[in-house]
């Protein structure tokens, strides 16, 4: 479990250095194929070395409860999108509305029925649905690190994208080879002490970040900041994933799996969402405020105003337009950039000071623990 939740987040970690290195040959979009000739191995090593048959039972697939997780998920991430936006709130009221509903929806068809797709008497076992919120904010603090990071290593520090995604090798490395220490550490000191420690560093990380990247940094604080990032997700990754399935019955280990898997997709769509709008909703601001301050304010028409505002890409093309202007036009974008990246690696701190909390508070400590899960054991064997 720790090699694989280890090199699951390595993975993720190491998608900027691959996309870095397409990039320098194919266009943009050729990133999207390079999953496919992966895709293809991992069917067919699924094929031929996965067993088939294994706890299967008769019982129906509860398809209406996926499809309404679904709706939740996906109008969930797209209000909180839409939400920065003013032309789009409208939208973003709408999504969140169809979120609650598909929520409340979702939650009565799990109760009901006998065979849920989302077992929640299981799901509220304290060593469950913690180490699920918690694997959650961690994986999502890295793809929401990752997100942001390889913008302010480009756009700010002026890296290449092979320079960007080399730049984070040290957060896949660490993943990697702390992960069989955090298994150690759950044996001798219990999930509840190993997620700490996780979340202690992960915190660093971020921390790291937003005291100091700033234009002009040395790359010894960029790594520093993955680093404890690394160091923190392969810590926490294990306890969280470890717990996933040591609390639910064999007939439920698909939804430990699934839930497992969507620590990863949810916490990171969910952190690259936040983390995208607050840099965006940063960054406008501060472009509106240093055009408002500027001398030539007047001179400038709103749809340029409107454009540089956007985004910093939007910079790029006015700048490209005027080169006389460019240089401010380039300082003033990198201000805006850092004032809203600032405010997303805010958010990562109280995120993961909240999970921490989460996890001092509601998740058993090591003897309760081992009580706890040999009780569900129990119970479960109980009821089979």
């Amino acid at each position: 479990i720790a090699l694989w939740a280890a090199f699951g987040g390595a993975i993720n970690a190491s998608g900027p250095l691959i996309s870095g290195l397409l990039l320098t040959v194919f266009p943009w979009n050729s990133i999207f194929f390079v999953i496919l000739p992966l895709a293809v191995v991992a069917l067919t090593m699924a094929v031929l070395f996965v067993p088939g048959h294994v706890h299967e039972t008769s019982e129906p697939v509860d398809n209406l409860g996926g499809f309404l997780s679904l709706i939740l998920v996906g109008a969930f991430i797209l209000a909180i999108n839409f939400a920065p936006v003013p032309e789009q709130r409208t939208w973003a009221l709408v999504l969140g509305v169809i979120a609650v509903v598909a929520l409340v929806a979702f939650v009565i068809r799990q109760r009901r029925i006998d065979n849920p797709l989302f077992d929640l008497k299981v799901a509220a076992r304290p060593t469950f649905w913690v180490a699920a919120v918690g694997g959650i904010i961690v994986f999502g603090a890295l793809m929401g690190a990752l997100f942001i990071g390889q913008q302010f290593l480009q756009n700010v520090l002026s890296y290449s994208t092979v320079s960007a995604g080399l730049a984070i090798l040290p957060a896949a490395a660490l993943m990697i080879l702390v992960a069989p220490q955090s298994a150690k550490l759950v044996e001798a000191r219990g999930s509840q002490f190993t997620l700490l420690a996780g979340y202690i560093f992960v915190l660093l990380g971020f921390i790291t970040m937003f005291v100091l990247w700033e234009e002009g940094i040395p790359y010894w604080m960029v790594g520093l900041g993955y680093a404890f990032v690394g160091v923190g997700v392969g810590l926490a990754g294990t306890p969280a994933s470890r717990s996933l399935t040591g609390s639910v019955p064999v007939t439920r280990v698909g939804m430990a799996s699934g839930t497992a898997d969507l620590q990863r997709d949810l916490g990171g769509a969910l952190f690259q969402s936040i983390f995208g709008a607050l840099l965006a909703a940063g960054y406008a601001a501060s472009m509106a405020a240093q055009l408002g301050d500027a001398p030539d304010a007047a001179q400038v028409s709103s749809s340029v105003a409107n454009t540089l505002a956007m985004s910093f890409a939007g910079a790029q093309n006015v700048a490209t337009q005027y080169p006389q202007y460019a240089d401010q036009i380039m300082a003033a974008a990198k201000t805006a950039f850092l004032a809203g990246d600032d405010k997303a690696y805010l958010a990562g701190i109280i995120a993961v000071v909240i999970g921490a909390a989460l996890v001092v508070l509601f998740f058993p400590k090591q003897a309760q623990e081992q009580e706890l899960l040999q009780a569900y054991h129990e119970a479960d064997e109980a009821a089979s």
